[in-house]
């Protein structure tokens, strides 16, 4: 019920893609005159309504703030996950360029921040009009390669790959990520695609190579912060760093968040986005896009 509250003061909109799929997305103004605009781009599998929190902390500090649903996530899978046929790449070169599109010539925003988590900042590679993005803030945007976690994750990581993740596929018809902060359940082509990535160390430069015949987003030359939580266990600066490898040409850092100094409550992958944490984390955030 209080979700439902907080999501009053959001207006809700949809937003066409370029192959004309409609995204579901919330979008607020703060009153009086804004001080920026911030775009929230979800981890996968996490619905929009997650961030609702934190996106009412921004419109409160003066921000425009937009969250969407990637299609097949949410309100953007108005047909069920299972008849959706999108892949994790549309997410980026699609959804990703629709929303961004949407606020600087349908809002007329400009110097958007781009607040990514995860997979909502590994793949900003693909946004085209960059020139209207100020920075991203890659908030546990970590490569998935499943080698790079450390023992035992790293076990389970690889028998869920390749034992647990078939079955499930061939029972259920899409794909899940777990339950450490919540259920995250995504289409079946974007998971198999996802899992493709995360067997190899190299993670997407295979996808780009066959796509765009090239191995890194080498015109992309926004910043971009990439700051870790230290008890995500996905989320270190050797796979923070692996992501930021494909933007060589964009000024960047790395910040490691200790938590165990804001917080004796495990904060893990999501948890710096939930309402407990307005108090501390939240205002190391709020520091990264004010900075």
């Amino acid at each position: 019920m209080i979700v439902k509250r907080v999501i009053l003061f959001m207006k809700k909109i949809f937003i066409s893609a370029s192959d004309g799929y409609q995204l579901s997305a919330l979008y607020a103004t703060p009153v009086g005159s804004s001080c920026g605009t911030v775009i929230i781009s979800s981890a996968a599998g996490i619905k929009k309504e997650f961030y609702i929190h934190f996106a009412k902390y921004l419109v409160q500090h003066g921000y425009n703030v937009l969250l969407y649903d990637y299609r097949g996530v949410g309100e953007s899978s108005p047909k069920g996950m299972v008849k959706t046929d999108a892949f994790m790449h549309d997410w980026g070169i699609l959804d990703m360029n629709a929303v961004l599109n949407y606020m600087v010539f349908e809002k007329g925003h400009k110097e958007i921040i781009w607040v990514g988590h995860c997979i909502g900042a590994q793949l900003t590679g693909f946004l085209r009009n960059t020139q209207y993005v100020k920075k991203v803030i890659a908030v546990n945007a970590a490569s998935g390669y499943w080698g790079y976690l450390p023992f035992p994750r790293r076990a389970i990581a690889w028998i869920f790959s390749y034992m647990v993740s078939p079955l499930l596929l061939k029972l259920y018809g899409y794909g899940s990520l777990g339950k450490e902060d919540m259920d995250k359940n995504i289409p079946k082509n974007v998971y198999q695609e996802w899992q493709h990535w995360c067997k190899s160390k190299n993670y997407y430069q295979q996808f780009l190579t066959d796509h765009f015949n090239t191995d890194k987003f080498y015109s992309f030359r926004i910043p971009v912060t990439s700051v870790y939580t230290s008890d995500d266990y996905m989320a270190n600066f050797k796979t923070a760093q692996s992501i930021l490898s494909f933007y060589p040409n964009a000024p960047s850092r790395i910040i490691k968040l200790q938590v165990e100094r804001y917080t004796e409550h495990k904060v893990g992958h999501a948890g710096i986005f939930r309402k407990k944490f307005h108090r501390d984390l939240w205002a190391e955030l709020m520091g990264l896009i004010e900075s």
